[in-house]
């Protein structure tokens, strides 16, 4: 009846209504709608064998279908398909000798027939997890039917015998073996001579990965993780996770064995920075940009995000404004809402060209408001008084540390600060380029005791202010001699325009870090530099040449 409507009413627009309408034993219209507009455009009969057609039309296409997709066939009578084998009809499946295709012929089969019709328990198509399984099995039985071809090599035994010659082996040479035995020996050969399946090699292998890092060319050094139960293993968000100083607190935090997420835009970032830890279980990368809310469940936050050197975050110095601000209000409010403890690296620039000597937190500083610096002096400084309100006003636990000079591996080879700047130049024995008369002051801490002070004051109960440096200070035309010294350089030393509102001295006072969180440097910086020369050294052989930048506004490069 439905369908007769819809026919009816696409057909009053292409026909007149007839004259004559059927009528019931009342001797009225049956379909008073219809009859007021128009009757169908096909009778009844047309329109029932149009259905008959249609259904039959469904029931023998899918036969059709069959017949050319499936070579000749016949139907039994029980509706189940029987196959011929079809000369014409060629299967390429794996060999499972060299992993390459080759043409597939029924007697490979395990009882199949060269030719003819099969019965309809060994030719009824299978499904491709079925034909694995048929697979495995026809090994099984070949392997069951000829050992010979199949036997393990012998393995030989031990030397017990004290006089034998291959009793006493070099230690280092056994320690190899040993080192080899934990990867090669659980996953390609078993005890027993068997080889284990691929799920198992797959587990090992993940339970191997889920325990240390990857060696990469930024970081060839393995760092194994410690397992911590589930009470003392934290999840830890790092912003600006992909930097200088951030991977290396990463490095620091996946050691212990918590669950760290870096959150980075990659601005200055680099992903090499954290490449070795990406395959681990515990360690997670979101590419986000801090001025933008995010959502996550953590129980610490390191706040690190911002470009720190001078070329770079004059860049973009809105921007520069806005992490600093608007990146530490949406941390806090995350902070807020998880109750998680907060740090925020600030900076020794707070200070800005200081007139007290050597600076202790509380200096207020002397900066140009307006200067261009300032993007980063005030930028912090205001991001400090955001964390004490929201301490004071929503009893958010809150750490500052105000961060020197530091240097050490994964510095941005283009950041245009002095130690690089220097070493770059050194090694490409190009001129060593001073900002000035060189006589101003710099403090110079090596990365890994920054990372040891910034751990040590987020796990203390201090929540003040913090200066993280090293007190040995240097002016800046006798650091850049003691780099041409040990680089063995030719470069000359060139003093160019004094840069605007560069500080004429920087020095820490620690007094506050040694009373309150036990820290103080332990690295010197001679011993930190051998290693940041190294490094960059390989940074030149694998980039070929490195521009220094300048002191003017600079985009990061790659």
């Amino acid at each position: 009846i439905i369908m007769a409507r819809l026919l009816g009413n696409r057909g009053n627009r292409l026909y007149p209504p007839r004259p004559n309408l059927p009528t019931n034993r009342r001797g009225v219209a049956p379909y008073p709608a219809q009859a007021a507009s128009s009757p169908g455009l096909f009778s009844r009969q047309s329109l029932m064998i149009l259905t008959v057609g249609m259904l039959m039309g469904y029931l023998v296409l899918p036969m059709l279908l069959m017949q050319r997709l499936g070579g000749s066939n016949q139907y039994n009578g029980f509706g189940e398909v029987q196959f011929k084998a079809n000369s014409d009809h060629k299967d390429y499946r794996p060999s499972p000798n060299n992993l390459q295709y080759q043409q597939y012929t029924p007697e490979e089969t395990v009882g199949g027939v060269a030719a003819g019709v099969q019965t309809v328990a060994s030719s009824r198509r299978m499904s491709p997890a079925k034909e694995v399984v048929e697979d495995a099995a026809a090994k099984v039985m070949h392997v069951e039917e000829h050992p010979e071809e199949h036997e393990m090599p012998a393995i030989p035994e031990e030397h017990d015998d004290p006089d034998h010659p291959d009793h006493n082996k070099d230690s280092a040479d056994e320690a190899d073996e040993a080192d080899e035995s934990v990867v090669t020996t659980s996953s390609e050969v078993a005890v027993d001579g068997s080889t284990p399946s691929p799920l198992k090699r797959i587990m090992e292998d993940q339970d191997i990965l889920g325990r240390q890092s990857l060696p990469t060319s930024t970081t060839p050094k393995v760092m194994f993780t410690n397992k911590l139960p589930d009470s003392t293993r934290m999840k830890i968000l790092v912003t600006g996770g992909a930097g200088f100083v951030g991977s290396h607190l990463v490095d620091k935090l996946m050691m212990e064995g918590h669950e760290v997420i870096v959150v980075d835009n990659f601005f200055t970032g680099q992903k090499k920075n954290i490449a070795h830890w990406l395959q681990h279980p515990n360690f997670s990368v979101i590419v986000h940009d801090v001025t933008e809310p995010i959502q996550l469940e953590v129980d610490q936050i390191y706040h690190l995000a911002c470009p720190a050197s001078p070329p770079h975050y004059q860049y973009n110095p809105v921007k520069t404004i806005k992490t600093s601000t608007m990146g530490t209000l949406n941390m806090l409010g995350l902070a807020k809402r998880v109750r998680a403890r907060m740090l925020l690296t600030s900076t020794s620039e707070i200070y800005g060209d200081p007139q007290e000597h050597p600076q202790k937190e509380s200096y207020w500083g002397n900066v140009n408001t307006i200067g261009p610096r300032s993007c980063y002096d005030e930028g912090k400084r205001v991001a400090e008084t955001m964390m004490y309100s929201y301490r004071n006003q929503n009893k958010v636990d809150v750490r500052v540390a105000r961060i020197f000079n530091t240097f050490g591996p994964r510095m941005h080879p283009n950041d245009g600060r002095v130690v690089s700047n220097f070493i770059i130049q050194a090694l490409q024995n190009k001129n060593l380029t001073i900002y000035g008369e060189g006589k101003q002051t710099r403090s110079f801490q090596y990365v890994s005791d920054l990372v040891d002070g910034l751990h040590k004051l987020m796990n203390g109960n201090y929540d003040l202010p913090v200066n993280l440096g090293n007190p040995d200070e240097y002016s800046v035309g006798n650091f850049a001699e003691q780099i041409k010294e040990m680089t063995k350089s030719s470069s000359k030393i060139v003093k160019l325009e004094k840069s605007q509102d560069d500080p004429s001295q920087r020095k820490p006072d620690i007094t506050t870090a040694k009373r309150e969180i036990n820290w103080q440097p332990q690295v010197t910086v001679k011993d930190g530099l051998i290693k940041t020369i190294a490094y960059f050294q390989s940074v030149l052989d694998e980039s070929g040449e490195i521009k220094p930048t300048g002191p003017g506004a600079a985009k990061p490069e790659a």
